[in-house]
């Protein structure tokens, strides 16, 4: 993920190196973005008028992979972000190499496979420096812009039949159909200091296998935590996945059977990749590993994890099975890679 209430990311000029550091400010989008600070309940809003329409942009040159990876890819395709080429990217990992998907000298990051594989979503900033959630084919062509709100988007998380896309603003989350129209809102976000367990900003990982849930991360700079957090599609029954013990617990992604959320748990120093039952139970760290793990997501048949990891001296691509066994490292390059989506 780019951006977390309550977690400020900081990547090191050189090696890439990323910890997460608790501060009391909220990170925004850009800094035009109002802090989340409703206090209304969660709600079901109806749709929201102002939202933008899908409407082309200029088109993307199309890509053709360039590179070999590092490692095979057991099935489908994975896309990530990637700073190898001084900003952020969008870039597609298959077989047959990695590609540049995106390049845009804006930020381009936090990118979403459609279940099919052939279309991306993701956020930029290159319209006013303000994201933006945007679509695109896996081959760089069909550039759509989905979201034109001021306060900035991020997070796009396709539905698993590909009709509906669900995304975060300004620390609510937000479902709207996969063309733009029929913006709902899910949840809005109480203020963080006070907040009761998944009440504060919203930061969405991913649905349920169902399409009938959503998992979250809200988290608290204040008060140095974070919850793992499900919610239904329509606002109801929010409930607490992973809270304890007390740290960040952020960048929940469900497997494809429904039956685990992995996450990433910030403990201390230590940034590791936990699973967890939907109920809460079973908790298990994968990792295991001083390095800094993060931004887990599963592969489409649900035999693999992919994730971002800095244990080979740089942010790199791994994949490792959901028992932690079989770390495979995927890509080897300058820039930091991370924030994996998988497909087929």
């Amino acid at each position: 993920m780019l951006l977390f209430l309550g977690i400020a990311l900081v990547t090191a000029c050189g090696g890439g190196e990323e910890a997460a550091t608790p501060t009391a400010a909220v990170a925004s989008p850009t800094p035009s973005a109002a802090a989340a600070s409703p206090t209304s309940t969660a709600a079901v809003a109806s749709p929201t008028p102002s939202a933008a329409a899908a409407s082309p942009t200029s088109t993307a040159v199309v890509a053709s992979p360039t590179s070999p990876p590092t490692g095979a890819i057991p099935t489908g395709k994975i896309s990530f972000s990637s700073r190898r080429d001084g900003n952020g990217e969008i870039y597609l990992l298959t077989s047959e190499g990695e590609v540049n998907i995106t390049n845009n000298p804006a930020e381009d990051a936090e990118s979403d496979l459609s279940p099919d594989g052939s279309k991306i979503a993701f956020a930029s900033d290159r319209e006013e420096r303000i994201f933006h959630i945007y679509v695109v084919n896996v081959d760089g062509s069909g550039l759509v812009k989905l979201t034109n709100e001021s306060a900035g988007d991020l997070s796009p998380r396709w539905s698993p039949d590909g009709k509906r896309i669900a995304f975060s603003r300004v620390g609510a989350i937000y479902v709207m159909n996969s063309d733009g129209t029929n913006v709902q809102k899910v949840t809005e976000p109480k203020p963080e200091a006070t907040a009761p367990p998944c009440e504060a900003g919203s930061f969405l990982g991913g649905w349920s296998p169902d399409g009938k849930q959503l998992t979250f991360y809200a988290a608290s700079a204040t008060r140095e935590m974070g919850q793992i957090c499900t919610v239904n599609v329509d606002g109801s029954d929010l409930t607490v996945v992973a809270s304890e013990p007390p740290g960040y617990h952020v960048e929940p992604s469900w497997s494809p059977d429904g039956k685990w959320i992995a996450y990433r748990s910030i403990r201390g120093d230590n940034h590791e990749i936990y699973i967890v039952k939907p109920d809460g139970s079973s908790e298990t760290n994968l990792t295991n590993d001083p390095a800094t793990d993060l931004e887990p997501d599963w592969s489409p048949d649900g035999k693999w994890i992919v994730f971002g990891s800095d244990r080979g001296g740089n942010f790199d691509l791994y994949i490792m099975k959901p028992d932690g066994s079989d770390v495979t490292r995927l890509t080897t390059s300058s820039g930091k890679d991370s924030d994996p989506s998988w497909a087929r």
